[in-house]
């Protein structure tokens, strides 16, 4: 880090002993202060009777107090209130040769020293004290890095964003040769925010990027421009950049930008007003700094709707990064890159293992391999092999199994029927995607799973695949209705999606009678009618009756697979696969549908 720093990392070294020697230095001054030699009293009749002893060496005289020192070092002490026999006793002890003093009412000058440094040296201490922790606090998110240190990353390890790296080597080349953009009158981006969904690695490609310029790396994150104190948010995006200045070329990266990037006037109070003032700071420094001093500012956010849009005018942040989730390909490539400290078995295949978690982040499948390591690491395996992440995808997927829940013989018949509802639905719809485990082993809040994956990644979603999922949620209480006469809570978190997903068709993507209207409940969206808010809940509400209606109806076509499947289950309680299929053999054909138009984005 820069001299500053370095000056501050020593400082905060150096303040703690001394605020101890201070501290300690203080309370034994208090305590001289206030303790003195042991004292012993003597009456008036026996300070007339040793004024001639040989055992007295010194008698300091204090107003009415007289202090008789004696030759063993025993201290003494008596009042007189009269004052001619005060002057008696002096005389006497004069006569005989003894030493006589006169002290000071109000005691030794160091007693009273003490006494009045002693508070201003506790202040004074605890004020070093609060200020070496604020010090402390106001850059404990600031950090520099070299790119040449150690966890440096460089595009090799960020695997599966090949579209994004290209999209950031101008980013890069910038911060290599700021002098060729401005050669023809150009300018180089000044800001890039990194958007997309959690996990998806947007902090590790800004480092990658620092890496592959090898310029110095200062991050902050969102919420360490926020304090209690007024004043305290802009002072550091000041000192921020202020550093940057100072080690450009460089990258600023600020982490969870929508912390501090919300948009302004939210309100009248004064956490809002400081916060305005935080962003008004980060706005001028953003805008301020000359085009070729090579800085390069960096954000990521997946909150990109709740920003200022003065942050996101060209000028701030020139470009914005979509940081997708990764495709099929890319996940192979993830899983290879985190696979390499991992003993995976030779015949474990990773493009199987990239197949079947789609929609899974970076992040979220170098879980699925550490919770892979860990299974295998428990059971006494030597080599992580496709059953251990199996099991780690369920795990993740589904959460981890309840083996200790004991379940009622009753309550087991019924999450079966359950489960070979949302099965036997899945098998006979068109467009809903392939059967790849049941269970009715709890895990998590659920008392058994149907697990469906799809075949491919799907960019965009028909209107008759939304249709077929919304009817193999409603599989489930189709089979309590048909089978068992009855229903159960277990549909609960069914419904719910079901009821959601309809109502995003109706009021989202226009896939109803109602045709293509938008009516969300987003903040600063125009507002619309109780009527049309109304009517956009019958029909989502009529979409999911007719889809359990649907629903029913396979089920009783299909009943003796339903009864089969259950009764498997039941003594299995995990299928999988080809042992799904076998339960319906003589299952009617797929219903037949419409060819699919493709008329929503994912």
């Amino acid at each position: 880090m820069g001299w500053l720093s370095r000056f501050e990392k020593r400082l905060g070294r150096v303040v703690g002993p001394v605020v101890v020697l201070i501290i300690a230095v203080t309370i034994g001054a208090l305590v001289y202060s206030l303790r003195g030699p042991r004292e012993g009293t003597i009456s008036y009749t026996e300070l007339t009777q040793i004024t001639g002893s040989q055992a007295i060496t010194e008698v300091q005289v204090e107003g009415e107090r007289f202090s008789i020192r004696g030759a063993d070092g025993s201290l003494r002490v008596g009042i007189v209130g009269d004052e001619e026999a005060r002057h008696a006793l002096v005389d006497k002890f004069a006569a005989a040769g003894i030493t006589v003093e006169y002290g000071s009412r109000e005691g030794s000058t160091g007693a009273r020293a003490a006494t009045a440094l002693a508070p201003i040296a506790v202040m004074l201490a605890l004020g070093a004290v609060g200020l070496g922790m604020h010090r402390r606090k106001s850059r404990a998110h600031f950090s520099e890095g070299q790119a040449s240190g150690v966890g440096k990353v460089r595009f090799t390890d960020v695997a599966g964003m090949d579209e994004v790296k290209e999209a950031l080597a101008e980013t890069v080349e910038f911060l290599k040769n700021p002098e060729r953009f401005g050669r023809l009158g150009g300018r180089a981006p000044r800001g890039v925010l990194l958007t997309g969904e959690p996990g998806t690695g947007k902090t590790l490609l800004a480092r990658a990027v620092a890496t592959e310029a090898g310029v110095p790396f200062l991050t902050a994150s969102g919420s360490s421009f926020q304090e209690m104190f007024v004043g305290v948010g802009a002072s550091r995006v000041r000192n921020l950049f202020a550093e940057a200045r100072r080690v450009s070329p460089c990258i600023v990266f600020i982490d969870e930008i929508d912390a501090v990037g919300r948009s302004r006037g939210r309100g009248g109070d004064s956490a809002s007003a400081d916060h305005d003032q935080t962003l008004n700071q980060l706005l001028v420094e953003m805008d301020g700094f000359d085009h070729t001093t090579g800085i390069v500012v960096m954000a990521s956010t997946n909150r990109v709707d709740v920003l200022d849009p003065a942050l996101l005018r060209p000028g701030r942040f020139d470009r914005q990064v979509v940081v997708p989730l990764p495709d099929l390909r890319g996940r192979r490539e993830i899983l290879e890159v985190h696979a390499r400290p991992i003993a995976l078995k030779e015949d474990i295949d990773l493009a199987h293992v990239a197949k079947v978690t789609p929609g899974f982040s970076g992040a979220e499948l170098a879980n699925l391999l550490n919770e892979a390591a860990i299974l295998a690491a428990r059971s006494g395996a030597d080599k992580v092999d496709l059953e251990h992440i199996d099991k780690a995808r369920d795990r993740v997927l589904m959460g981890e199994e309840r083996k200790s829940l004991v379940m009622d013989a009753e309550e087991r018949r019924a999450t079966a029927v359950h489960e070979a509802g949302h099965v036997t639905v899945a098998l006979a719809a068109k467009n809903a995607d392939p059967v790849h485990k049941v269970s009715i082993l709890p895990r998590g809040r659920a008392l058994g799973v149907t697990q469906a994956l799809p075949e491919r990644d799907r960019l965009l979603y028909t209107k008759e695949y939304l249709e077929d999922q919304i009817c193999m949620l409603m599989g489930g209480r189709a089979a309590e209705m048909v089978v068992l006469g009855t229903m159960t809570a277990g549909a609960a978190d069914d419904i719910q999606r079901a009821a959601s997903l309809a109502r995003k068709m109706v009021a989202e993507l226009g896939m109803s009678e109602l045709g293509p209207i938008s009516v969300t409940d987003h903040p600063g969206h125009v507002t619309h009618s109780e009527h049309l808010h109304a009517r956009v809940d019958e029909v989502a509400r009529k979409l999911v009756e007719h889809q359990l209606e649907r629903a029913c109806r396979i089920v009783r076509e299909t009943r003796d697979g339903v009864l089969l499947l259950s009764e498997r289950l039941l003594e299995e309680d995990t299928l999988v696969g080809a042992a799904i299929l076998a339960c319906f053999e003589k299952r009617a054909d797929h219903e037949e549908s419409a060819p699919a138009e493709f008329v929503a984005s994912a």
